[in-house]
């Protein structure tokens, strides 16, 4: 099997909940992408902010939390997801309705991947490589590899079976 050349990934929400969800029809996407980072040794991140979304549909304690290096949003996220956040939408005071600055949950995960120096995020939110990956990434201020979930591993790998 062919490799993602990456030491590190994180895991968002969706992903978690596709994992866990055996009749979700992106469950063996997942499992096929945790099964390779386990085979290949790649570090799997989970950060608390995902732990939070995760916990309205299902007990955190489902996932398999021994195999996972939870992080915890910290004080270094925190401005990192602030300065992430003013390059995205600008210092403007309000976003997309909300009457004061909301940031994100996608944009602290991804302040996370930068601050712990994690090399992926795999995602089935594909919205949001457009909407926060590119900018940060063309900004100069995130460079990492983008997994989309919804593609499958052997896709990916570029492989036929």
């Amino acid at each position: 099997m062919g490799k993602l050349n990456i030491k590190s990934v994180m895991l968002d929400t969706s992903f978690c909940i596709r994992l866990m969800d055996e009749n979700d029809t992106l469950h063996q996407n997942a499992l096929d992408y945790f099964q390779h980072f386990l085979d290949e040794k790649i570090t799997i991140h989970l950060s608390t902010v995902a732990v939070a979304e995760y916990t309205v549909v299902d007990d955190a304690d489902n996932l398999p939390l021994h195999l996972l290096q939870i992080e915890a949003f910290d004080f270094k996220d925190a401005t990192t997801a602030g300065k992430f956040h003013g390059e995205i939408y600008g210092k403007k005071a309000n976003v997309e309705g909300y009457n004061r600055r909301i940031i994100a949950n996608d944009v602290k995960i991804l302040a996370q991947t930068f601050t712990k120096q994690v090399d992926a995020i795999i995602t089935k939110d594909v919205d949001s490589y457009s909407k926060y990956v590119k900018p940060l990434s063309n900004a100069g201020l995130l460079q990492i590899v983008f997994l989309d979930l919804n593609t499958s591993l052997s896709t990916r790998l570029g492989q036929l079976f």
